[in-house]
């Protein structure tokens, strides 16, 4: 229907048709702008909804999923008697393992028991007895839950599996295991861990703490809490026992195994032709990285604790190499007070058939022979 203006001038055509014409224009343009302001808001709506994906899928990337487990040197032996993780909104994230007596090592993970998450753990929470020592430990603590992030995301390389042409490519993977050690004195030292590759987030302190035998085991036998360390002392190997009452218990040596130092591992092969193809790091401190071509092409140093022991390949030949660390301690120790500045080379020379290998430690014009390392494996 037309405007009112227009039907009561029905004898001006020529201005009827001009105000006809302008009003069609003025409709067009009203639905054209209509059109536009649809189109804004579908627009303003589809990029709202892609910033909430990428935000979504942000928060998606910052979830790994890993096991949880708690281990202990070989010889002091530890059991979990209650804990847990929690995130950071003070959210439960799962329980310590209850995966009775650890039975590994300090370089290895423990039992998973079932327990694991998927969040950025900010807490831990753990109570446990060392055996060892007859006595409960609790450790209750903030983690540097920005820098398990940070490894989370870091991760390492390693070799997928064959393609169709056979060829391993190298692969971004991340850590799947948050592992919590005790050693003894209380300490505590946190991994994140994954097959051949360790990193660790953060040295933590326990305090001792009393926990009542009836609460901890259905105790069965109705033993006296001095009973129940007594009995729980004999889970130690016998050797150990022995060694415990006579020379007490290192305390501070696991603090000791975290000091790192710089260096590397150079090969002095006897025809100059070799060089090496992959090497397996492990640490006394608990860490372990591998190393790819590509890694040991750049010929770097790295900033690591004592090397426990190393698995090496050459063009022909593989061997491994444990150290002693009294003596690596004593030498690297030495060296870095007398050049802080400089850094090591961990000298590997071959004889002939690689039938064995002669190490010793470089630093600037100054070398040290080893003498108690064990090869194998040539």
């Amino acid at each position: 229907m037309l405007p009112t203006a227009i039907r009561t001038k029905p004898r001006e055509h020529g201005c009827l048709v001009k105000i006809i014409l302008i009003w069609m224009i003025t409709i067009k343009e009203n639905e054209m702008y209509i059109r536009l302001k649809i189109i804004c808001a579908c627009l303003s709506f589809f990029w709202i909804q892609g910033c909430n994906k990428e935000k979504t899928t942000q928060m998606t990337e910052d979830n790994f999923n890993y096991a949880v487990t708690v281990t202990a040197p070989k010889e002091y032996p530890v059991e979990v008697h209650e804990g847990w993780l929690m995130d950071g909104k003070k959210q439960f994230i799962c329980a310590m393992p209850k995966a009775g007596v650890t039975t590994g090592r300090w370089i290895v993970d423990g039992a998973s028991a079932g327990q694991g998450g998927s969040t950025i753990p900010y807490h831990l929470n753990l109570t446990y007895v060392a055996y060892a020592e007859k006595k409960f430990y609790t450790v209750d603590a903030d983690l540097p839950a920005d820098k398990i992030l940070q490894e989370f995301r870091k991760g390492f390389n390693i070799k997928g599996r064959p393609d169709e042409n056979k060829v391993r490519h190298i692969l971004h993977g991340t850590y799947d295991t948050f592992t919590i050690g005790a050693a003894p004195g209380g300490v505590i030292v946190v991994w994140l861990s994954a097959g051949h590759h360790r990193v660790e987030i953060c040295r933590l302190q326990g305090k001792e703490s009393f926990v009542d035998r009836n609460d901890f085991y259905r105790n069965p036998h109705e033993l006296s809490q001095e009973g129940f360390f007594e009995e729980g002392f004999t889970r130690i190997p016998d050797s150990m026992q022995t060694q415990i009452k006579e020379k007490g218990i290192p305390y501070g040596l696991w603090d000791r195994y975290r000091e790192r130092f710089r260096y590397r591992f150079v090969l002095k092969p006897y025809d100059e032709k070799d060089k090496f193809t992959f090497q397996s790091h492990r640490y006394f401190n608990g860490e372990t990285d591998l190393f790819y071509p590509q890694d040991l092409d750049r010929n770097e140093y790295i900033s690591a604790a004592i090397p426990y022991n190393i698995d090496l390949s050459f063009t022909e030949y593989n061997t491994e190499i444990t150290f002693y660390f009294e003596e690596m301690l004593k030498i690297f120790g030495d060296f870095k007070k007398s050049d802080p500045d400089k850094p090591l080379d961990i000298i590997l020379k071959p004889t002939f058939m690689y039938e064995d290998f002669k190490l010793s430690v470089k630093c600037g014009n100054k070398e040290v022979p080893l003498e108690k390392y064990k090869v194998k494996g040539v």
